[in-house]
């Protein structure tokens, strides 16, 4: 019976433990200390920049500006096509990788061509053909397919996940809440983002570098990155929204594009 209840309470204490490494903290818990050293802040686009397709505001614009001014690269990591981020780029004299399609694309700048990260866009091609044949007139694509290279995307009239799973076959399936995406397995935003430091000048280590998202399709950064901030997004299933809270150290107490200038401006406070 004694060691019974000893197990028992020894379970309690491990997952009120676990409870507490396992959630986000909330960002004002980022020390000053872990402020000064970060050299590159990596953001999501839509849900984290911005509500999702709209311009950025001129607080998110300032506080790009302010961070590049206080010694911290800025660069995009998102969903999009690579014009759409050059664009972007260009227009916030934003100086990092750019990082398109969910990691399929990537650049070290805008300056520069893309780099050749050995990825198909079949897969994802094939995949879309199974389902439009599996759900005749339930399946269309975007008219933005015709500018990606890996990525497809698309949107799924009445369907459950399982359903697009079960037919796409053995590809990814990826809900970014804006938009559904099909893509060779084996890429994510975090593994292209590694990649890329070992090239950069400097020599950029992981724990110099903040990742910052709002949805599944961020997730892979979070868990590669122990700098990680999660912007809450509303719209987020509730399942996902408690995965990526697992995930990311830290949490943002506003969303969308408030959620990342309060984020931004902690650190440059906090670096002094």
């Amino acid at each position: 019976m004694r060691s019974g209840l000893i197990a028992a309470c020894m379970m309690t204490a491990v997952s009120k433990t676990a409870n507490i490494y396992l959630m986000s903290e909330p960002y004002l818990h980022l020390d000053p200390e872990t402020a000064r050293r970060i050299r590159l802040l990596m953001a999501d686009v839509d849900g984290t920049l911005n509500t999702g397709g709209g311009q950025v505001s001129p607080a998110v614009r300032g506080a790009v500006r302010r961070l590049q001014e206080n010694g911290i690269t800025v660069g995009l990591v998102s969903g999009r096509t690579s014009p759409m981020l050059e664009e972007m780029a260009l227009d916030l004299d934003i100086r990092g990788p750019l990082i398109a399609e969910n990691g399929a694309i990537a650049r070290m700048s805008v300056q520069s061509g893309h780099m050749d990260l050995g990825y198909s866009r079949q897969p994802a091609l094939d995949a879309l053909d199974r389902l439009k044949a599996c759900y005749p007139g339930r399946i269309s694509e975007r008219e933005d397919n015709a500018h990606r290279l890996v990525d497809i995307v698309f949107r799924a009239d009445g369907l459950k996940m399982d359903e697009i799973k079960s037919c796409a076959g053995d590809v990814q399936v990826l809900d970014s809440t804006y938009i559904l995406h099909l893509m060779q397995q084996g890429i994510d935003k975090g593994k292209t983002l590694r990649r890329l430091l070992g090239l950069m000048d400097g020599k950029i280590k992981p724990s110099e570098v903040l990742v910052i998202g709002d949805s599944m399709t961020d997730l892979s950064m979070f868990k590669l990155f122990p700098l990680a901030v999660l912007v809450p997004n509303p719209d987020i299933p509730a399942e996902d929204a408690r995965t990526l809270r697992q995930a990311a150290r830290y949490i943002s107490g506003h969303q969308a594009g408030d959620g990342f200038v309060e984020v931004a401006l902690h650190i440059i406070r906090s670096r002094g």
